[in-house]
């Protein structure tokens, strides 16, 4: 605004253009923001009006590349003003981290996928725009580098076709689904959380003490095999609640989010509201101790009632008074160490009610 009203709106434009540019670029309309960086390299209101830099504080969050540069160049401010020159200024005036808006426009014009031209022609574009800037920055430098560094990695990346840019026609995005790629891991890394937790089921386990490998009733569960995990957590369950030792055996549930990541439904969302609500795990649990982990118990029961709902089928009543006994019965009103149960068992009960009054459930029963 200042350079506006001293010079004019023309000293603005690639401002604006540049901004333009990131917001088409995040959204996936490559094409639109391909079209704002050409605006930007054919300005010449930047070099005549002096506006060169736009900092960090007025960007968004562009992609990994951009925050990577950032989070370096702030570390390297630190440790020379505070270590190796205290009190000496950093290269930008503000004291933080600011791209070339000339620079960025290139970066993000070379990254945007294009089937007119390779990323090396358009990495090589973007390096002569590096040479030709008279005073780059820092933060100019590390980000071409660390574009230039991905490029040697992947030479035969495959770029997405980019077409026109509709503004009244909703534009898919172009990035990879990721979401297979996730569920394998998690797979994955349950199978490793198996092995681990059988040996101390092999240790303890016994008709005294009865221990359950909740890892693998899980695993059965992401697997859609929901017979097998109905069948494990209903007997485990029973065992339990035959020798009078209900809570022998704890989970861990919020202490660590990688333990959160497999679960689904109500339970996932449940765990999403308390991170949402306290987004430092470790703070919540200085506050509340108790929130660390769960009764197996309570893990059984949900699984139980979902692998129930899922195969609709099963003595849903029973799992609502089971549910209901658990509650009232097995963990004490008054105790704190309890409570994350209580609330899950709330929660179980409720979803399982409202599942059995479901005209559509009860009509699928009939049948």
């Amino acid at each position: 605004m200042h350079h506006s009203l001293a010079y004019g709106q023309e000293s603005t434009y690639c401002v604006v253009h540049v901004l333009l540019a990131v917001l088409y670029y995040k959204s996936g309309h490559y094409q639109a923001a391909m079209d704002h960086c050409n605006q930007v390299l054919k300005q010449t209101a930047c070099k005549q009006f002096g506006v060169r830099c736009i900092g960090a504080e007025y960007l968004p969050q562009i992609d990994e590349n951009v925050v990577v540069v950032f989070g370096l160049v702030l570390l390297y401010e630190q440790v020379q003003q505070k270590a190796l020159y205290p009190g000496v200024c950093s290269q930008q005036d503000s004291g933080k981290p600011a791209f070339a808006i000339e620079l960025l426009a290139c970066y993000l014009y070379s990254n945007c996928p294009n089937v007119a031209n390779s990323k090396s022609i358009n990495l090589a574009q973007y390096q002569r725009h590096l040479l030709e800037s008279k005073r780059p920055l820092l933060s100019d430098v590390l980000l071409f580098k660390r574009m230039k560094l991905q490029l040697d990695e992947c030479p035969a990346m495959p770029t997405a076709s980019v077409g026109p840019y509709d503004g009244n026609k909703p534009t898919a995005s172009h990035s990879v689904d990721t979401s297979l790629l996730v569920t394998t891991l998690e797979l994955v890394a349950l199978e490793k959380l198996i092995t681990y937790r059988q040996m101390m089921v092999r240790e303890l386990h016994s008709e005294q003490f009865p221990v359950l490998n909740e890892f693998e009733a899980l695993y059965a569960y992401r697997c859609g095999l929901f017979e097998d995990c109905l069948e494990m957590c209903r007997n485990h369950v029973s065992m339990l609640l035959r020798v009078c030792f209900p809570l022998s055996q704890r989970c861990t549930a919020l202490a660590y989010p990688q333990y959160v990541s497999p679960l689904d439904g109500e339970l996932l969302s449940l765990f999403g509201i308390i991170r949402l609500l306290q987004p430092a795990w470790f703070l919540l649990f200085l506050q509340f101790p108790e929130y660390e982990s769960i009764s197996v118990l309570t893990f059984s029961l949900y699984l139980m009632v979902q692998c129930q709902k899922k195969l609709r089928k099963g003595l849903l009543h029973e799992s609502l008074q089971l549910c209901r006994f658990c509650h009232e019965n097995v963990f004490p009103a008054g105790d704190k160490e309890h409570f994350l149960d209580r609330l899950i068992l709330k929660l179980t009960y409720r979803s399982l009610k409202l599942y059995i009054d479901d005209p559509a459930h009860q009509s699928t029963h009939c049948r």
